[in-house]
């Protein structure tokens, strides 16, 4: 009860002082599209300063080259995401499917991601759900995701309080909170609790079908143990990217 007051208390404390917002991080593979019946295609090409993932920077300093490419039509979508280190040891291939439907003021998706890790020869499967409310005071968004790996046969959950503004018809800014907890999905590091995170993004829209985003997010560390591998990574740190989106 003392945790969730914390964390209660803390997002609130952010969106009073600055307003806030989902960022626009590039490496988020997969855009879960839902087009009432129509077709819709996305695609982009982006620059990380670091791999961000569940908290960590999972390539140890080292920046990160990845595209995507989604398709969907009504509740379904799909796609395949590519991400390359800077020094090419490292790379990963993403094919996802998803479910998703809007009622009201709420979204819903439920997704299936394949991973591939062709250096080293490695593959897991994994899960994913997610729920989001845009009713709240300010404009906020609020949005829950949990992420289950079949290979680690554990859960990473993301709590994300988002605000977005609008001050010119082809400028997006959004502002933005995040809470990270772990429970088994990163196996060798702790359980609970991994990181907040704040970030800021922006979007120029530069015609029907291109745009330029960015965002900086810093990420502070909760409770690592240095005495498991699995929180190596998990520190306190700041990254940003930069990416092209296409739309058609």
């Amino acid at each position: 009860m003392k945790i969730l007051k914390y964390i209660l208390f803390a997002q609130l404390l952010f969106f009073v002082k600055l307003g806030c917002a989902h960022d626009t991080e590039t490496n988020k593979p997969f855009e879960k599209m839902h087009a009432h019946r129509t077709f819709s295609s996305h695609a982009h090409a982006g620059w990380e300063s670091r791999y961000f993932s569940e908290g960590r920077d999972a390539l140890n300093g080292k920046s990160l080259w990845n595209s995507s490419l989604e398709l969907g039509y009504d509740h379904f979508s799909g796609g395949v995401w590519y991400g390359r280190s800077s020094n090419h040891q490292y790379d990963e291939l993403q094919y996802n499917f998803a479910l998703s439907q809007e009622i009201k003021e709420y979204s819903f998706y439920a997704g299936y991601t394949h991973l591939l890790f062709p250096k080293d020869d490695e593959s897991d499967d994994e899960w994913s759900l997610g729920i989001s409310y845009e009713g709240l005071p300010f404009e906020l968004t609020t949005s829950l995701d949990a992420s289950y790996s079949m290979d680690a046969k554990g859960t990473f959950y993301e709590w994300s309080n988002t605000r977005k503004f609008y001050p010119q018809e082809d400028l997006d800014i959004s502002l933005s909170g995040t809470f990270g907890w772990n429970e088994g999905y990163v196996s060798d590091g702790h359980n609970g609790l991994n990181f907040f995170s704040l970030g800021s993004g922006a979007k120029k829209i530069l015609s029907e079908s291109f745009s330029l985003t960015g965002h900086g997010v810093y990420s502070w560390a909760i409770d690592p143990d240095s005495n498991l591998a699995g929180d190596n990574g998990l520190k306190d740190f700041f990254h940003f990217g930069l990416a092209v989106e296409f739309d058609f």
